[in-house]
This record gives C-alpha cells, sequence and structure tokens, in this order.
C-alpha cells in the first residue's frame, strides 16, 4: 500500500471518528438541554408557588397587623378604663377611708360619753345608796323613840339628798321627831310643807292629823284643826288617822273648865 493510501484511509477513519464523537455529543447536549427544560420549569412551578405563598402571607400579614392595631386600639381603651376605674377605686378607698375615720370618732365618743354615764350612774346608785342608808339609820332611831338622833338623820338626808325617792316620807317623819321632842311650831311646819309640796303623797293622813295636833298643842288655831281632823275622817275614813283624829274631836268638843 502506498503512503498516500495510507494516509487517506487515516484521515477517513479520523474523519469517521469525529463525526461519530459530534452525534454523541449532541445526543448529550440535547439530553441535558430537556433535563434543564425539566429543571427550569420545576424552577417555575416553584417560584409560583412561592409568590403564591408569599401572597398569602402578605394577606396574613395584613391580616395580623390589622389585628394587632384592632387589639392594641383595645389595650388602650382596657387602660383608659382600667385608669378611670383605679380613679374610682381611690375615690371610694378615700370615701370609705373618711367614713370609717368619722365612725371611729363616733364610737370613741359613744364610748367615752357611755363611760361619762356609767361613772354617773354608778356615782348615783352609790349616792342613792347612802341615802338609802342615811333615811333608814334615821326611821330606826325614830321607831326606837331617839327623837333627836332621828331628827339629824331626816335633816341630813332632806339636805344632802334634794332628789331622793323618799322626800316626802323624810319630812313627815322629821316632823315626827319634831312632834316628839314636842317642838310643835317645827314639826307644823313640817306637817304644812308635806301638805304643800306633796298633795298625794301618802303621808296626806298622817300630815294632816299631826299639823291639826301641832295646832291644838300650841293652843292657837282650834277652827282649823277642827277642819283638818274632819277632812281626815272625810277623806280616809278607814285609816288610823282617822280614828285618832275622832279621839282629838272629842277633846276639841269638851267643855273647858
Amino acid at each position: 500500500m502506498s503512503v498516500r493510501r495510507a494516509l487517506l484511509l487515516a484521515a477517513g477513519a479520523l474523519c469517521f471518528s469525529s463525526c461519530i464523537a459530534t452525534q454523541k455529543d449532541v445526543l448529550d447536549l440535547s439530553q441535558q438541554s430537556e433535563e434543564v427544560k425539566t429543571q427550569i420549569e420545576e424552577l417555575k412551578k416553584t417560584v409560583g408557588s412561592l409568590q403564591a405563598n408569599q401572597a398569602d402571607l402578605s394577606v396574613s400579614i395584613k391580616q395580623l397587623r390589622e389585628e394587632l392595631t384592632a387589639y392594641t386600639e383595645t389595650v388602650k381603651a382596657s387602660q383608659g378604663d382600667m385608669g378611670r376605674l383605679s380613679t374610682k377605686l381611690e375615690e371610694i378607698g378615700a370615701q370609705l377611708s373618711g367614713k370609717v375615720a368619722a365612725l371611729g370618732q363616733t364610737i370613741t365618743k359613744a364610748q367615752a360619753e357611755g363611760l361619762v354615764e356609767q361613772k354617773a350612774a354608778l356615782a348615783e346608785a352609790k349616792r342613792e345608796g347612802g341615802a338609802t342608808d342615811v333615811f333608814y339609820s334615821a326611821e330606826k332611831r325614830l321607831q326606837a323613840k331617839d327623837y333627836a338622833q332621828a331628827a339629824k338623820g331626816f335633816e341630813q338626808y332632806l339636805r344632802d339628798f334634794p332628789k331622793g325617792d323618799l322626800l316626802d316620807v323624810a319630812t313627815y317623819d322629821l316632823g315626827l321627831t319634831y312632834y316628839g321632842l314636842r317642838q310643835w311650831e317645827k314639826a307644823g311646819r313640817q306637817f304644812a310643807l308635806v301638805l304643800d309640796k306633796y298633795p298625794k303623797s301618802g303621808q296626806t293622813p298622817g300630815a294632816r292629823l299631826h299639823y291639826a295636833l301641832a295646832l291644838i298643842n300650841l293652843k292657837k288655831g282650834g277652827d282649823e284643826a277642827r277642819a283638818y281632823l274632819e277632812s281626815v275622817q272625810a277623806d280616809f275614813p278607814k285609816s288610823a288617822e282617822a280614828k285618832e283624829a275622832a279621839v282629838a274631836l272629842k277633846r276639841l268638843s269638851k267643855p273647858k273648865k
């Protein structure tokens, strides 16, 4: 074989080989191109999905912002309400504090007044107890016919206890002590005082009787004495004083020797 032919054969083989390689490359490129297209489509889908999601997200963000704004307004309104409520509570608290303080002062004052009243009542009770002791001590001396000491006791009662419960009795009994001491004028004054100051007293029958007897012993006022004795019989006919008045009237009726 000649050299030329050999070279031609070699060139042809090389050209055939190059053609085969180029077709393979073209096929590979075509395949890659398809893959790229596929990837591009998928990428477009992904981008579209992302855009849709972004749109949804934008809507969600907008709604969230609107809700957040509404919530903020609500919070502000609530804060305003809470502020007003707090102010109202403070006002009520101040009012209650004032009322509690006033109530405390009232209670303290009432307690103080109650204590004063209790002390006054206790003092009055002691005073009344003392008055009772003085009266009954004098009464016992009168019953024992210790007229002088009895008189001192009744005088003390009338002097020291001008609002005592037994003033009418003490006034009458003092008259009896003077009567027992034969101090007719002083006795008559006491009995007249009973009739004047205590007209409804239970001592009235005795005061009328002894006033008349005092007049008789003073040897004056016979007609007045008779009138009082007769009034005892007329007004208290069943009393012991009525019997004594009857005896005294008989004495007045006897002719003088």
